[in-house]
């Protein structure tokens, strides 16, 4: 009889607990679907899975939430087959405590909303148990989980899940008495639940894994930018953001230095060698050669290599300042000390490196983090050996800055701040005209040298832009000696850069006449240190200036050989003599040279000016040669604006 009832009883049970199964791997379904859903949603955002423990237990305990809310409205029966300790289970394993507490308040929520206070307490037991467990589990599988899809892994946390569920019936009878439980229903439930909730664990397993190899692809990925691909080592990029990280980290604002070399001889190694190709200039090898030989007194995680462009290498020392490392007796033989490990590579061949040492500043919100513009002014201030880019250096650098700005200010203002060192025509020394020279200052009152101005200028791409500023302040202090009643030839110095720009013959012309200034007035002096290329258009711009009456004079003629070429191929009306051939005039072969120059300069039809006349001896002899004009300190210096009209 009692077997009979025991049927009877196991029959009823299954009776009602198997059409719950399909409504059990429904919502088995939607919490696999939702899981991923949050994977997929959090990757976009960027979150790697260790980030996302709080997100984790949040998105899990809304789940759990709305399992809950599911079955208690669709299931039927006492005891309701639900996922909830799956959820639990997962929460821990996946968020760690973090996500797992945020799931438990979740589900306790969800046990009081949906299901009273009947068994709220042995449930709120087991509730915490599978979290509790899911975090041990966490501990013994993660993070191997996430770089193994193993069916070992998934059968060990089965198990766990298995071994807690039953310690959550034992502490339910325990703490309600087995004969207030349905024991026997809620058994049979258990037991029918065991293969989906493996089949959840499976593919819970599965979304974390893949999600795993997105973020071991990323850090291949990341990884791979930040390695330069000859020389493979960390790149620029690399140093760019263990600067910022640097600078950002409140534990690790100390000073620190960079130290970047290039071999100065490096178009020589290309001739001898050819093109470096795979190879490279630097590997690994000798990389790590400079961390142990090279500046071997300082710890080694202290300091760290990146290649700084195609052939350059930097070296990051942390802890370190400039003042530090000027007191460091082994750093001058630095460049040396690369040459001997660079030169093992290349039999033959003895490489010069220049080093510039250069102190690190937190960067402001436009800068980047590397001091490119630093690094740049120090390596080219020498050719070789070890700088350090101090006060000195950096006032060049601020220096060039303030010439750069300058420039577009005297564009705009038509302001460029020129002197005028009279000439003088010497058998009756009576003033003929003048040279406009550039005259600038810095913010201190000193002067800037005026070859400075032009070669910074010029290497930035900017003299033509410098000399159409001079052609604009000259014309305005052209248009003040109109008004005085003088008919001066002012005379600017331009270069090919200008002559050769298509229509700057009738730019000219055309402030010229904006200025009402006779093209009797202006003189433009042809340096002889530039090539003159782009004939056409030389040509064409110098028809245009001629037929507005400007006239051309050649500049140091006799320090090259291309003035006579010049000479011979444009309409020139003045011809200026080199002033090292003045300051050795007392010389018979230095005579014999000038007066060659004043021959052919008259027999072409233009007249010789001496520049750097300063004695009375020289000019004497100058007069005797057959020089026409004088110019220089035996005269007058150059003169601001106003003291030159009143010369005048």
């Amino acid at each position: 009889m009692a077997i009979d009832a025991l049927s009877r009883l196991s029959t009823r049970v299954l009776d009602s607990a198997l059409p719950s199964l399909p409504l059990y791997l429904l919502q088995a379904t939607a919490v696999i679907g939702m899981i991923g859903v949050f994977l997929i949603a959090t990757r976009r955002g960027g979150h790697a899975m260790k980030g996302r423990r709080v997100y984790i237990g949040a998105i899990l305990g809304l789940i759990y939430l709305f399992n809950s809310w599911f079955v208690a409205g669709y299931a039927q029966g006492v005891v309701k087959l639900n996922l909830g300790i799956d959820i639990l289970l997962i929460s821990g394993l996946l968020g760690g405590w973090r996500g797992g507490v945020t799931c438990l308040l979740a589900s306790l929520l969800a046990r009081y909303q949906f299901s009273g206070t009947q068994y709220f307490l042995p449930a709120s037991l087991e509730a915490a148990l599978q979290v509790l467990a899911g975090i041990w589990l966490r501990g013994r599988i993660y993070p191997r989980m996430l770089t193994h899809f193993s069916l070992r892994l998934i059968l060990q946390a089965w198990a766990v899940r298995i071994a807690v569920t039953l310690i959550g019936l034992v502490l339910g009878v325990a703490i309600i008495g087995s004969a207030q439980l349905p024991l026997l229903e809620l058994a049979t439930q258990r037991v029918l639940a065991l293969p989906v909730s493996l089949l959840v664990l499976v593919a819970v397993f599965a979304l974390v894994y893949n999600d795993a190899q997105i973020d071991a692809q990323r850090q291949r990925e990341h990884a791979w930018m930040r390695i330069d691909p000859v020389s493979g080592l960390p790149n620029l990029r690399a140093l760019d953001e263990r600067l910022q990280h640097h600078w950002r980290s409140s534990d690790d604002r100390g000073n620190a230095c960079l130290i970047v070399t290039e071999m100065g001889n490096l178009q020589d190694l290309l001739l001898r060698y050819g093109p470096l190709n795979d190879s490279g200039l630097w590997n690994p090898h000798n990389a790590e050669a400079v961390r142990r030989t090279l500046l071997h007194a300082r710890p080694t995680d202290a300091m760290e290599i990146y290649q700084f462009g195609d052939s350059a290498l930097a070296i990051l020392l942390l802890d370190a300042s400039l003042a530090d490392l000027r007191a460091d007796t082994e750093l001058p033989a630095l460049a040396d000390r690369l040459s001997t490990v660079i030169g093992d590579d290349w039999p033959g061949f003895r490489p010069v490196f220049r080093c510039a040492v250069v102190e690190l500043q937190p960067p402001t919100q436009d800068d980047s983090s590397i001091p490119f513009r630093a690094v740049t002014l120090a390596l080219n201030a020498i050719e070789s050996g070890v700088v350090f880019f101090d006060d000195p250096i950096q006032r060049d650098s601020e220096v060039d800055a303030l010439i750069e700005t300058a420039l577009d200010h005297w564009l705009q203002h038509a302001d460029a701040p020129l002197y005028y060192q009279p000439k003088f025509r010497l058998q009756d020394r009576h003033l003929v005209g003048a040279e406009a020279l550039l005259r600038m200052r810095d913010g201190d009152g000193h002067l800037i040298a005026p070859m400075r101005v032009v070669s910074l200028l010029r290497r930035r791409g900017r003299l033509a832009e410098l000399e159409w500023a001079t052609l604009q302040a000259a014309t305005a202090f052209l248009g003040h000696c109109r008004d005085d009643g003088h008919t001066l030839t002012i005379a600017v110095n331009v270069s090919a850069e200008s002559l050769r720009q298509p229509g700057f013959g009738a730019r000219l012309c055309t402030l010229l006449e904006q200025q009402r200034i006779p093209g009797a007035m202006l003189r433009l002096e042809i340096v002889e240190w530039t090539e003159i290329v782009e004939r056409d258009v030389v040509d064409a711009n110098v028809v245009v200036l001629l037929a507005a009456g400007m006239s051309l004079s050649l500049d140091d003629f006799g320090a090259g050989y291309s003035t006579l070429i010049l000479l011979s191929q444009l309409s020139v009306a003045e011809v200026k003599i080199e002033r090292a051939l003045i300051a050795t005039l007392s010389d018979a072969k230095s005579q014999s040279i000038v007066r060659f120059i004043v021959e052919v300069a008259h027999r072409c039809g233009a007249i010789v000016v001496a520049e750097g006349t300063e004695t009375p001896a020289q000019e004497q002899l100058l007069r005797a040669l057959g020089v026409d004009v004088g110019q220089g300190y035996l005269y007058a210096r150059a003169l601001p604006p106003e003291q030159f009209r009143q010369l005048a």
